[in-house]
């Protein structure tokens, strides 16, 4: 099964169909704010006790 095919299952809200949960332009924003973040504090530490 592939993740495309569960993602376009049809949801049922109070009879209505819903659309499929799709990431936000805020969402993206933090998850890169989260992930980036740590990484650059790694990696200046890092570059702190080799430098």
């Amino acid at each position: 099964m592939l993740v495309n095919e569960t993602m376009k299952n049809q949801y049922k809200i109070m009879g209505l169909s819903a659309p499929a949960p799709r990431m936000t332009r805020a969402a993206a924003f933090l998850l890169a704010t989260a992930l980036s973040v740590p990484v650059f504090i790694l990696l200046n530490g890092i570059a702190w006790l080799l430098g």
